[in-house]
């Protein structure tokens, strides 16, 4: 038995790891996230300011100050722990108030995801045709399957899926992006994270090069009784 864990600290956070979401020059990108997960959104200008409107329909505020919300030196966005609320229009500008780029991200409740594993014979949520404004189509919008947890051996790997409406002759939109002010919820809006079995080789190179990190200091000793660990760099997204 392990008698001991030691988890040493790092006062500085390791920005590489953050999930960068980028968008082409003076160009808006409409994108899901899932909520809980890290972000950074990427602004190539050092001196810019970014704006946050929310799809209430609320007046654009500063992001200067607000708890969990970081302007980068390079001038990109860091986002720690997102929650819904903050879905909304992200907004970037020069000195000049000139637009830099734009983010509308529709942060998808991670609380009511919906979670099979392809290799038990559980399936993934249905399209389904909703009256919302006529008949749109709700459906999920996948990402590519992720790495594999482990080489050499049986694993496991996950890809994750966004709720998505498709309107005729429309591109589809994410569905909190689509419903804005309505108060209409439908149990068939929410992403989705999909399991399979995986067997992968190894590349020895890749699995010794890892960095690694510890972030504090704890001693477990005969009178602990429950402990919750949390890895500070985990993410949904890798």
């Amino acid at each position: 038995m392990l008698a001991t864990l030691w988890l040493l600290s790092l006062s500085l956070p390791i920005l590489w790891a953050y999930t960068l979401i980028s968008c082409a020059y003076k160009s808006l990108c409409q994108q899901a996230l899932v909520s809980g997960n890290d972000v950074v959104l990427q602004c190539d200008y050092p001196k810019a300011f970014w704006y946050f409107s929310s799809i209430l329909g609320e007046e654009p505020l500063l992001l200067a100050s607000m708890p969990h919300v970081k302007k980068l030196p390079g001038g990109s966005l860091q986002l720690t722990n997102p929650q819904p609320s903050q879905t909304g229009l992200y907004h970037c500008q020069d000195n000049d108030s000139a637009l830099v780029v734009e983010y509308e991200i529709d942060f998808q409740d991670v609380s009511t995801l919906h979670i099979t594993h392809k290799d038990l014979g559980q399936k993934p949520l249905q399209n389904e045709t909703l009256g919302l404004s006529g008949h749109v189509l709700i459906f999920t919008r996948w990402e590519p399957w992720q790495d594999c947890n482990r080489c050499g051996e049986p694993g496991e790997r996950k890809r994750l899926g966004y709720c998505y409406v498709k309107e005729h002759l429309e591109k589809p939109m994410p569905c909190w992006l689509y419903l804005r002010t309505k108060k209409a919820r439908y149990s068939r809006m929410r992403p989705e994270l999909q399991v399979e079995a995986c067997l992968v080789p190894c590349n020895h190179v890749k699995e010794i090069d890892q960095p690694y990190f510890i972030f504090d200091i704890y001693q477990l000793g005969k009178l602990t009784n429950n402990m919750w660990l949390t890895c500070p760099l985990a993410s949904i997204y890798r």
